[in-house]
């Protein structure tokens, strides 16, 4: 259940109207990075999270970007004047025409999308994926700040950058709960899920804890020693060691409503000749 509270989270406060910069500011209205893009994101993952701890942390935080999607939303509206006679040359001169107000696009005029939303399933990729869209939209707001010189639209986006990063604090303390959970967990008993392949060629490899240390192994031309010709030789199977056996669940999918087909049930059927 939601309620409309008629106050703001922080109250916006525009010294004198500035079209150009409220065209700038659409990006995190109705932008890839924006505040309605992460409201959206986090209230889905939550739907199919069954995580009671995690599932509060989404929902809280999407609620917020709510509210912040009403404040940039206030902002864009004041920032734009009145509308009812504008000029030629007025800097944003669709939301004069169309709304005279914000719209649901980013600052190129590229609509809103769901195509923006990542949700998996997975709460360990869905929390990475959320931390690094607050980053995203940190450095969006960084570089706002740097186009305008009002007062209290400049106080106004240091308060919604500050959110971002304790949005960001949030999901890092909650990824760290679950360490080895999730895609977090091996794959398999593959070998190869510890080795970095270096594929250049010529000076300027470098060296660092991203491909030495911590159980990795460096492989140096990795095609000499595991590639060569294509051999098509008789699969493995999916009972074969280092393959998916028959039978195999996925019990740390979120969605407990998810049944998983059990391939073992039934003998598999004889394909049908086509005549």
């Amino acid at each position: 259940m939601f309620k409309h509270v008629k106050d703001m989270e922080y109250t916006v406060h525009v010294d004198c109207p500035d079209p150009r910069f409220a065209n700038l500011l659409l990006e995190q209205f109705g932008g890839p990075h924006g505040e309605l893009k992460a409201a959206m994101q986090y209230m889905s993952q939550s739907l199919g999270c069954n995580d009671p701890k995690i599932r509060d942390l989404l929902q809280d935080i999407a609620a917020e970007e709510m509210s912040h999607l009403e404040m940039v939303g206030e902002a864009i509206a004041m920032l734009l004047g009145p509308t009812d006679k504008v000029a030629k040359d007025f800097p944003a001169i669709h939301m004069a025409l169309l709304s005279g107000g914000p719209l649901l696009t980013n600052s190129m005029g590229i609509p809103w999308t769901g195509s923006y939303i990542e949700s998996t399933g997975d709460i360990y990729a869905d929390l990475s994926s959320d931390s690094t869209a607050e980053l995203r939209a940190k450095l969006i707001y960084e570089r706002l700040l740097q186009q305008t010189d009002d007062a209290g639209v400049k106080d106004m986006v240091r308060f919604l950058l500050s959110r971002e990063e304790s949005h960001n604090f949030s999901f890092m303390q909650a990824i760290g709960t679950l360490q080895g959970k999730g895609v977090d967990k091996d794959f398999r008993d593959s070998r190869f899920s510890k080795k970095y392949m270096n594929m250049s060629t010529g000076e300027g490899d470098f060296r660092g804890p991203w491909n030495q240390g911590n159980g990795i192994q460096y492989e140096e031309n990795p095609n000499e020693k595991y590639g060569g010709p294509a051999k098509y030789g008789k699969d493995r199977g999916a009972d074969a060691s280092g393959e998916v056996a028959p039978g195999y669940t996925d019990h740390n999918r979120n969605n407990p409503q998810y049944s998983q087909p059990n391939p073992s049930q039934g003998k598999p059927q004889s394909p049908t000749t086509m005549h």
